[in-house]
């Protein structure tokens, strides 16, 4: 098909001129992506109150907040105080009653519906930016430093919480909020787009912009702080934590702090949806299509800009400030050897290891991180992540082990024996080098090996029969 542009039609791919206007684009949401200079209010505020204004919703009270931590448990408290007021409960509520009433609060736009809004390949591109920069955040229940910032956040959300719930007159209507700014600013120019463009022109974008900026922001966005924020909040709930917010925020009771647990339900992503509006934007703004539908876009393009992770309410909106600082190694991963990789202003932090979360201490005390420790996680990128930072030779020089046997290509590698304090015998690992990874020692169960050799431990871990393995010729 060939080049054709209208300003309401693009179709027949891109030229190489328009390919390099792309890049250009993608670097300029990359640089949102990756922001750390602070939220400036007189830019998210009329950026939040037009997105509300074209979802027809009446104009909502915008509170930034220093972190996603501290937005997730003023959420909760404040989500818990509209409910109970709107349905005459009293907190707090036995177990049944909260659950029942956690539900109907926080519900929102269901999680598939946010999955709408940034595209589950968004999701995908800050699985790496900022994966929770986290996969099980927050798990090490809380390491000194984290039990700081969340002390601090708590205490900042308390501060704050008289100040949201007395501009509050009706009850949460989370549905409303939610679904009318998605659909009348970011899902209507999703589908005008659509329309306007051919599918092999929108490949072409998506290549050169998601794409682009997927790879250069790989793990330093939406993911890691969505989980990271969701397990420290669980975390807290189920710690001494939790009793000194239940004390201070008395009237939320526990359905505050069950609704904060579920604040992912009803959030947008802000900068950190960046590679989603790079992908629309690139469309208006290189090939010069000017649809009727990017007048309501530009207040959630504005708000992408200006701010971070914000969850809606009908009466409120909170907006959480960009981290203080992000680091990345060479492939844009999230990646700090001796500190967090991303951390905000309140304190709270997040640790990667070459795009990879971490517990704190395995980076800040790494010295003395054991081996055992590591090889003992589930998570396989975690474990990988973990030796690389103790080092191959210097976590086998901490635990006797023997070669059983051996293999030329180091992709291959080795089957050793390796003895652990506390196992009365020798366990089994498969040593090699994995191209994406680096690299590894893999467990064998060699209960269920038939012969002990390497060939057998491969085939054993890649789930094959013995006799039908062959070693592949690249690893992926």
């Amino acid at each position: 098909m060939n080049i054709a542009r209208t300003k309401f039609k693009a179709c027949g791919g891109i030229t190489a001129r328009k390919r390099k206007l792309l890049a250009k684009h993608a670097q300029r949401w990359i640089n949102v992506a990756l922001r750390t200079a602070p939220i400036e209010p007189d830019k998210i505020v009329p950026a939040i109150e037009g997105l509300y204004r074209v979802a027809g919703l009446p104009r909502p009270r915008v509170v930034i907040v220093p972190s996603p931590l501290v937005m997730a448990f003023a959420y909760g408290a404040a989500a818990a105080i509209w409910y109970a007021r709107g349905n005459a409960i009293t907190l707090p509520a036995t177990h049944n009653r909260v659950f029942v009433a956690t539900r109907a609060a926080a519900r929102a736009a269901t999680h598939a519906a946010t999955c709408m809004a940034a595209g589950n390949a968004t999701r995908e591109a800050v699985d790496a930016a900022t994966r929770e920069a986290v996969d099980a955040a927050a798990r090490e229940a809380l390491d000194a430093a984290t039990r700081e910032a969340v002390d601090a956040a708590t205490e900042y959300a308390i501060t704050h919480m008289a100040a949201i719930v007395n501009a509050a007159t009706h009850i949460a209507a989370f549905d409303a909020a939610f679904a009318a700014t998605h659909d009348a600013a970011d899902h209507v120019i999703r589908a005008a787009v659509d329309a306007a463009t051919y599918q092999e022109t929108r490949e072409a974008i998506y290549a050169a912009t998601h794409g682009t900026i997927y790879e250069a922001t790989q793990d330093t966005t939406e993911a890691a702080t969505i989980t990271a924020t969701h397990e420290a909040v669980d975390v807290a709930t189920e710690s001494a934590v939790a009793g000194a917010i239940r004390a201070c925020v008395d009237l939320a009771g526990e359905l505050g702090l069950a609704c904060a647990k579920q604040w992912t339900r009803n959030y947008q992503g802000g900068a950190m949806f960046a590679p989603y509006d790079c992908y629309i934007t690139a469309f208006r703004d290189v090939l010069g299509l000017e649809l009727p539908e990017y007048a309501h876009y530009q207040y959630w393009e504005q708000a992408a800009l200006h701010g971070g992770f914000r969850v809606l309410h009908k009466e409120f909106c909170l907006v959480s400030d960009f981290p203080e600082c992000i680091k990345v190694d060479a492939q844009g991963r999230p990646h700090c050897a001796d500190g967090p990789s991303h951390r905000w202003r309140d304190g709270w932090s997040l640790y990667h290891w070459h795009g990879v979360r971490v517990p704190a201490h395995w980076i800040l005390h790494r010295d003395r991180l054991d081996p055992v420790e590591v090889l003992q996680v589930e998570n396989v990128e975690q474990r990988a992540a973990g030796a690389s930072i103790i080092g191959m030779r210097r976590m086998l020089d901490r635990l006797p082990h023997r070669i059983l046997d051996s293999h030329p290509d180091p992709q291959c590698g080795d089957l050793i024996e390796v003895h652990l304090p506390g196992l009365p015998e020798p366990e089994l690992y498969l040593r090699f080098v994995c191209p994406r990874n680096g690299p590894m020692l893999e467990a064998v169960n060699k209960r269920e090996l038939g012969r002990i050799d390497l060939r057998s431990a491969h085939a054993w871990h890649a789930g094959v029969p013995a006799r039908l393995y062959s070693y592949p010729k690249q690893r992926s």
